[in-house]
């Protein structure tokens, strides 16, 4: 592998374990905190995207959103770039998030395989009201002025958004840590996650705790969209594509663990990363990672990191 191969290869990886790890953290919050298996999360990544779209290009909405605009006299012709869509992704998908738990997985608690096929019928619904709305297929997000170009190092060229995606990773990271460790909220979360019934019976109100952390989770889903938007033609299916990969990742991680996820998509997207570059077929790269995951979950089945709680059984 030649030093320019390398570096792509480098670059490749950090972008995409910075996704799956945005995408991934949502499910283990999810899983930790609730035991509830969101077959619906990469709907909500494609939420995020489509969010990115009407915010950043309103000229290519649908004709008849327009038409209603006028009606009332209002004009959605007011482009932002991606930096106004991030936030606006995180409230819009959040808030979906929010609605989700309060009117469909509240009933369903200490029922895994019904939240998982209530939530799998909820993605496909949002597939096809999207479908609906927008259409098949949208053009990519477009990347602020500022991110446009490659910084050189040596003969390797990274681009600038790639960077950006990096660094705005880790900028999420850092604001989920001093949610979880920092604030109030995030200390009754932690004494949900080692015994509820405990957390309950000392005044945590459990139900407000999973509003909370399900509206989140599912935001920072939106975010990963919206940040995805930009490298791909945003489309009513693009959720399917990477929810397989963020399920691995959780899965390698240790089921609802924070730091595992967070290694589980470091290891999986520097896998793949560079096994694209070593076979140069991708689906075949992600075969290959694939079957070393398998290989050593059997080896270790609780993962990376096993989820450790307290029991008063």
């Amino acid at each position: 592998m030649s030093l320019t191969t390398f570096g792509e290869a480098v670059s490749n990886s950090l972008s995409l374990s910075s996704i799956l790890v945005l995408t991934a953290i949502g499910l283990a919050i999810t899983f930790g905190v609730m035991r509830v298996i969101n077959m619906a999360h990469g709907e909500m990544l494609m939420l995020g995207a489509y969010t990115a779209f009407v915010v950043t290009d309103p000229e290519h909405l649908p004709a008849w959103l327009n038409a209603l605009g006028a009606s009332w006299g209002y004009d959605w012709h007011i482009e932002f770039n991606l930096f106004y869509a991030i936030p606006a992704a995180f409230l819009v998908v959040g808030f979906v998030g929010y609605l989700t738990e309060v009117f469909l997985i509240r009933y369903l608690y200490g029922r895994p395989l019904d939240t998982l096929l209530a939530t799998w019928g909820l993605g496909l619904v949002l597939q096809q009201a999207v479908n609906l709305i927008f259409g098949p297929n949208l053009k990519a997000v477009e990347q602020p002025t500022v991110l446009v170009g490659n910084l050189q190092v040596g003969p390797v060229a990274l681009p600038y958004y790639r960077i950006f995606i990096v660094g705005f990773t880790l900028l999420c990271l850092g604001l989920v840590y001093l949610w979880f460790f920092g604030t109030s909220s995030g200390l009754k979360i932690r004494a949900v996650v080692q015994n509820r019934s405990m957390a309950s019976a000392l005044g945590v109100s459990t139900r407000r705790v999973d509003s909370l952390t399900f509206a989140i989770a599912t935001g920072l889903a939106g975010v990963a969209g919206c940040i995805l938007g930009p490298m791909y033609n945003v489309n009513y299916t693009m959720g399917s594509q990477y929810v397989v990969d963020a399920f691995m990742v959780v899965i390698l991680g240790g089921m609802g663990n924070l730091a595992g996820s967070i290694a589980g998509a470091v290891v999986i997207g520097t896998g793949t990363g560079f096994m694209e570059k070593l076979v140069d077929q991708p689906p075949i790269a992600k075969v290959i990672v694939l079957m070393m995951v398998v290989v050593f979950l059997l080896i270790r089945p609780s993962g990376l990191f096993a989820l450790k709680e307290r029991s008063y059984e």
